[in-house]
């Protein structure tokens, strides 16, 4: 299984290369606009929490705590969002480095290469939704497709992938 998994190592390394570049990118622009996005998130926020000062300080300290509470659930309900949508914008963009990719016809040779080398060579080999390839041998499969990859690329990215929101 090792020697399978080394033969298809330059084919998977070639397409993260590829797609960390264009992630790359993708990633500068994403940062930028995530700090916008987090800046106005975290003003929002502040604007909450002041609105629920004020409103605070009129009411009793029960009541002041309960606002602080649900004014920080909020800011933190909203962050969360914006660092979903950051994540999931990376992910499409992601997914379309991938798919670019994925039309060059010698990357299409390549897959079905690596799919051969890793299922063996009478594996059928069909075209994956979006691009990319599917395998399948007896009790064996492999998908090469876009999505597959993409998860693979953003899976690599590991911890990384938060910088996109960290400040």
């Amino acid at each position: 299984m090792n020697a399978q998994l080394d033969a298809l190592a330059p084919v998977i390394a070639a397409l993260l290369a590829r797609a960390r570049t264009e992630a790359e990118q993708e990633l500068a622009d994403a940062r930028r606009e995530a700090d916008s996005t987090l800046a106005d998130a975290r003003a929002e926020a502040r604007r909450i929490l002041a609105e629920a000062a004020a409103a605070g300080r009129a009411a009793a300290a029960e009541s002041i705590a309960a606002e602080h509470q649900r004014a920080r659930r909020e800011a933190r309900a909203l962050e969360l969002a914006v660092q979903r949508e950051i994540y999931d914008d990376f992910a499409h963009r992601v997914a379309a480095a991938v798919s670019r990719a994925f039309t060059d016809p010698l990357m299409r040779t390549r897959l079905v290469a690596s799919v051969r080398a890793e299922l063996g060579p009478d594996a059928s080999v069909c075209d994956g939704d979006g691009g990319g390839v599917l395998g399948v041998a007896p009790g064996k499969r492999l998908d090469l497709g876009v999505q597959a990859v993409t998860a693979r690329a953003v899976e690599a990215l590991g911890d990384e992938v938060r910088e996109l929101w960290a400040s």
